[in-house]
């Protein structure tokens, strides 16, 4: 069971984010402890807890762990003890568009502190008379702005074991700092990637200028993988056979596309992000890079 449940909003405005506490009445406080103790149940029951990799998409029973994980400062100092001590968001109406997150606190049955977060986005805030309940056979609306939670969590922080535990790093990252454990690839990083003795790049600098964030990243786990370091050009472009795609030598080099979409396809090919399927042999794209066991 959560006890001493209460519930904080996350919001960010002007680049600073700030933790307010959402007050509740004792029936709602209570009838919410016991529905996001269920959530907590779903969330971390009979799970697997995993290492954090940029270029996996978990499975359902999947949670990546970050263990040593340190809270932001807003959020540092805070417990279950201490959130009727906050600015209350009910102040400052107009803060309800600021929510990015919602962080419920309590102690469990270990008598551990833990902290429970769910994603928020502005389609959860309810203008007064965009919608209608029904009641005594009549359909009204709320007479002032209402919030909509959401039914399942989007992320669990252990004290006791200092513990971040979650499956989808973008969704998480909009209300808790993630940024250095996504090791998406800076510039210098990148023209370290295209300066390979492996790669052969024409205009280093064009390539940088198209490469959004889907490109970064892939830089970044190609830095990281070592394939350009372990297989000769030669041998790479033998790989390549099956996977429908053109790759150019020169002088032992792999020429890096100036195109966007033909140094996509290299990278999704030097990330082992094509296979093949078993039976259809169809080529197919994908972001798990679970080893299968």
């Amino acid at each position: 069971m959560l006890a001493n449940f209460h519930l904080a909003a996350i919001c960010q405005a002007d680049e600073e984010t700030v933790l307010l506490q959402i007050p509740l009445h004792q029936r709602l406080q209570d009838r919410l402890s016991v529905d996001w103790e269920e959530q907590r149940d779903l969330f971390l029951k009979d799970i697997e807890e995993i290492q954090f990799d940029a270029g996996y998409q978990p499975e359902m029973q999947e949670r990546f762990c970050l263990t040593d994980y340190e809270l932001p400062p807003w959020l540092e100092d805070q417990n279950s003890y201490s959130i009727h001590r906050l600015h209350s968001i009910g102040d400052r109406e107009e803060g309800l568009d600021e929510i990015k997150g919602l962080a419920a606190f309590a102690y469990d049955e270990d008598e551990n502190e833990i902290i429970l977060f769910q994603n928020f986005t502005r389609g959860r805030i309810i203008q007064p008379g965009r919608f209608l309940f029904l009641m005594d056979g009549t359909f009204r609306t709320p007479e002032a702005t209402s919030l909509s939670l959401d039914r399942r969590l989007s992320a669990v922080y252990l004290a006791d074991r200092e513990a971040l535990l979650f499956s989808n790093f973008r969704t998480v990252n909009t209300f808790l700092p993630l940024e250095e454990y996504f090791a998406e690839a800076a510039e210098h990083e990148m023209l370290e990637v295209l300066g390979h003795d492996r790669l052969s790049a024409d205009n280093p600098e064009h390539v940088i200028a198209f490469a959004d964030q889907w490109f970064r990243k892939r830089f970044a786990m190609l830095r990281q993988s070592n394939v350009l370091d372990t297989y000769s050009a030669m041998e790479i472009k033998e790989h390549s056979n099956r996977y429908e795609i053109e790759i150019e030598l020169q002088d032992d080099t792999i020429v890096f596309p100036s195109e966007k979409r033909e140094a996509k396809r290299l990278l999704q090919f030097l990330n082992e992000e094509l296979f093949r399927g078993a039976i259809t042999d169809t080529l197919y794209e994908t972001n798990s890079k679970r080893r299968a066991v």
